[in-house]
């Protein structure tokens, strides 16, 4: 099995002066990073940490927050990674799916409980052979823990490599926060690949443009305020990295066309995945403009299944539950047998993702087993509304849910933002594209839609708005 910090390690030895990680403050080259890691690790266990344990990582976005994930990994250790300013409510939620052995601050290291951690292993046989314990992103509710071997990662890297075009010269930008795992990837990737791999404390347009990178993973979230800073400043010559990956919600053709307007050097790539199974397909910028309601190809390295619930293999252009096998898959849920052995079938591992492969081999997202909407008798998925609202120009940001109707028990209810058209003329585009049942019943209308600290939408929060005005059809929020 291929551990992430002995990967780095030898690329220290190969690289010794290139440099390797970067924030606003320090610089440090390979050798002086795995000195630090080295320094960090002694520090650990003067401590009494040992191996396999739990360590919860808080920490500002950078070089110390680095060099202390790889001194936890190197001290055999699994690391729980907390977004720095999370309060402690939130903290408190988190710590109450799985209490950690550790607490490492800035300026603290705090033992929290001796028992050693019960984690599922399915995959492995050890807690040592784990290095991440992560946390859904509770966008629709409460989240849940999940943990990540080592070789889940490792194994793809040099795929991520082919895809994107990566070589060591690259210089990688992370503009939010670790704890969010699609920032995470691209740093251990780019530290296991001899990069340079460059911390944001704070997401601002002006820092990303300032640090000159040649690649960044971003959420959709980030596109708009990147735009409006080129906008603003039209005499200036401003260059994104030259490689851009988009992860989370699906990117609508509109703000495709205006990415590409702004800045028409740069390739905007989106990719499919999850916690469960990893990086599954890859929207290229050629692709896009061809297929754009898709999310592109499969890997090379995975081997797609749709399954209808029987358990079936479906044909080509039938919706099913979409199935992977992967050396990316998670080794399960924490404390949920249940659901961790929903999301595994014969090898194959979920997310539950409701999808339908094409002829030509692309994927297209329908919805979540979870997000099906039953509408006077009929289903319905709210990803498919969605995708729909976001191709009308005019809407920016769309979210579908199921709302409860005294009458109908529930129906189909939008919450939208919208720039330059009405309400009015949303429902007249969307009425000539679906069924009547399809169109939502209820609307919230939005300034802007709330964000976790990971930059995806906050869905549950954006629900709250249709449960606490119950009755009313239409709302400016």
């Amino acid at each position: 099995m291929k551990r992430i910090e002995e990967l780095i390690f030898n690329q220290c030895q190969q690289t010794p002066d290139g440099l390797a990680l970067s924030d606003s403050i320090n610089k440090l080259s390979y050798s002086q990073m795995w000195d630090c890691v080295c320094k960090a690790e002694k520090q650990l266990q003067e401590k009494g940490m040992e191996k396999g344990e739990l360590v919860a990582l808080s920490m500002p976005n950078n070089v110390e927050a680095i060099v202390s994930f790889l001194a936890i990994l190197k001290a055999g250790g699994i690391v729980m990674l907390l977004h720095n300013e999370l309060t402690e409510a939130e903290v408190d939620t988190y710590f109450s799916i799985q209490s950690p052995n550790w607490l490492w601050k800035t300026s603290s290291l705090t033992r929290i409980r001796e028992e050693k951690t019960m984690l599922p292993l399915r995959q492995v046989n050890e807690l040592s052979d784990l290095f991440l314990f992560g946390f859904t992103s509770g966008s629709t509710g409460r989240p849940k823990g999940f943990v990540k071997s080592h070789y889940s990662w490792s194994s793809s890297f040099q795929e991520w490599s082919d895809i994107f075009s990566l070589e060591q010269h690259d210089k990688v930008l992370v503009p939010l926060h670790i704890s969010y795992s699609a920032q995470l990837y691209p740093v251990l990737h780019a530290l296991c690949s001899g990069m340079h791999a460059i911390m944001l404390e704070v997401f601002t347009p002006s820092a990303v443009f300032n640090k000159e990178a040649s690649c960044m993973s971003i959420t959709p979230a980030l596109i708009s305020p990147l735009l409006r800073y080129v906008q603003s400043r039209p005499n200036e010559k401003r260059l994104l990295p030259k490689t851009v990956i988009s992860v989370g919600n699906k990117l609508s053709p509109s703000v495709r066309k205006k990415f590409s307007r702004a800045f028409p050097v740069a390739s905007l790539y989106e990719y499919y995945g999850s916690s469960e199974m990893g990086f599954v397909t890859v929207l290229s910028p050629h692709t896009a403009e061809t297929m754009p309601h898709t999310v592109g190809y499969p890997v090379d390295s995975v081997d797609v299944l749709i399954l209808n619930e029987r358990g079936k293999e479906v044909e080509k252009g039938d919706k099913g539950t979409l199935f992977v096998k992967t050396t990316q898959a998670f080794e399960g849920f924490v404390k949920d047998s249940e659901e961790t052995n929903r999301s595994f079938f014969n090898g194959y591992v979920t997310s539950h993702d409701i999808a339908v492969q094409l002829q030509n081999g692309s994927i297209t997202i329908v919805g979540r087993d979870k997000n099906v909407i039953k509408s006077s008798g009929s289903l319905v998925y709210a990803e498919e509304i969605e995708e729909l609202l976001l191709q009308i120009p005019g809407v920016s940001e769309a979210a579908v849910f199921s709302v409860v109707d005294a009458e109908r028990s529930e129906v189909v209810g939008a919450a939208i933002v919208l720039e330059n058209i009405s309400l009015s003329e949303v429902r007249q585009a969307l009425t000539k594209q679906v069924s009547a049942y399809k169109i939502p019943r209820v609307w919230r209308v939005l300034t802007s839609f709330p964000r976790m600290k990971n930059g995806k939408i906050d869905k549950a929060t954006i629900y709250s708005y249709f449960t606490e005005k119950e009755g009313k059809t239409y709302d400016l929020i």
